[in-house]
């Protein structure tokens, strides 16, 4: 991709409005509505679904509001693949992402980086995926236009997803963020999505990644950014950042009223001891 390309939005309209002044008051309306304290300096690392805003928009909401002020040098964003399959990683490193509430330049240098230590090959799987484009609107509110380096995974997540987020954790600055985009179970009863959300987050929360992973394989947990999770756990303990915490967990039931086919969704902060 050429130097000073702008990758459009690809959702907006469908996930999130599209007209800034709606987008803006709707995204304020979910940090304000999560009555978190923020917590800019202590907060390394996040854990955030990428639904529609009407279903996830409010779990989405704890977590920007645990890192309102904060003045990242850059933030790294990491998710799944939902269209293309990738081996590696899909590394966009060149321009900006551009939203209805502004546009976010890419950290092409250390965007160049990553791609080289992931072997990263072609931006097209971020054309059209939405798990990193529906943080923006977010991050905008939460911390402004900062640079971003926008990272995509593909494959079944394990130790060279931990090593990446380790390799990231010795590159960035100390300031800096990195945001893990994930949903949780798919299209279950409410009942299962919330036996299986229980496991997945449990999993989590215990700081192991690799007893994560072995949930992921054997069926036991359930998240489509499962990868980025992984990296996310690895970086977080990598940068002594070991306080993690479930800020909100919910279903897309609360929004539709569907309890026979949800989605679940939870925010996870992954902080350094006050």
């Amino acid at each position: 991709m050429a130097r000073g390309t702008i990758r459009k939005p690809a959702v907006a309209g469908r996930f999130y409005p599209s007209d800034p002044v709606e987008l803006q008051e709707m995204v304020d309306r979910y940090i304000k509505q999560a009555e978190v304290t923020a917590a800019p300096d202590r907060a390394a690392c996040i854990v955030a679904p990428h639904a529609g805003y009407v279903y996830s928009g409010p779990t989405a909401g704890f977590v920007y509001a645990r890192i309102l002020g904060k003045q990242p040098g850059r933030v790294i964003l990491l998710g799944c693949s939902h269209r293309y399959p990738i081996e590696t990683a899909s590394v966009f490193t060149r321009g900006a992402f551009e939203t209805p509430v502004g546009c976010f330049p890419v950290d092409e240098e250390f965007a160049d980086r990553i791609a080289e230590e992931t072997e990263s090959t072609t931006v097209e799987p971020h054309l059209l995926e939405h798990a990193l484009e529906v943080q923006l609107p977010f991050l905008k509110a939460a911390v402004g236009e900062v640079p971003i380096v926008p990272i995509l995974f593909g494959s079944p997540p394990g130790r060279w997803h931990a090593e990446i987020g380790q390799r990231i954790a010795s590159m960035v600055g100390d300031d800096d963020l990195v945001i893990a985009s994930t949903d949780l179970s798919h299209y279950m009863t409410e009942e299962q999505a919330h036996r299986k959300d229980k496991q997945s987050i449990d999993a989590l929360l215990s700081k192991d990644w690799a007893v994560y992973t072995s949930g992921v394989a054997t069926g036991a947990c359930s998240m489509c950014g499962s990868p980025a999770v992984v990296a996310a756990m690895a970086y977080a303990l990598a940068r002594g950042a070991e306080e993690w915490t479930l800020l909100d967990y919910r279903t897309s039931a609360d929004a539709s009223g569907d309890h026979e086919r949800v989605v679940g969704y939870a925010a996870v902060t992954m902080e350094h001891p006050a």
